[in-house]
């Protein structure tokens, strides 16, 4: 894109907006981790969905799974 300058001048006067589903997760209506599974090894720990830590940002503090 940053070789094309007519590309990229048109990305830069581009709008952004968030999806439905952005906007869902946004609003704490819905779970990115619903639509995009964890399963995977990573340093020899196991990261699954069952296994998420979540953020709570009025105690600001990591939540167990």
């Amino acid at each position: 894109m940053h070789d094309q300058p007519d590309r990229h001048k048109r990305y830069k006067q581009s709008w952004l907006a968030l999806t439905e589903l952005g906007k869902a997760i946004v609003a704490r209506t819905d779970d990115f981790s619903r639509h995009n599974p964890i399963d995977r090894w990573w340093g020899g720990t196991e990261l699954t969905n069952d296994r998420l830590w979540r953020w709570d940002a009025e105690t600001r503090a990591l939540v167990a799974p």
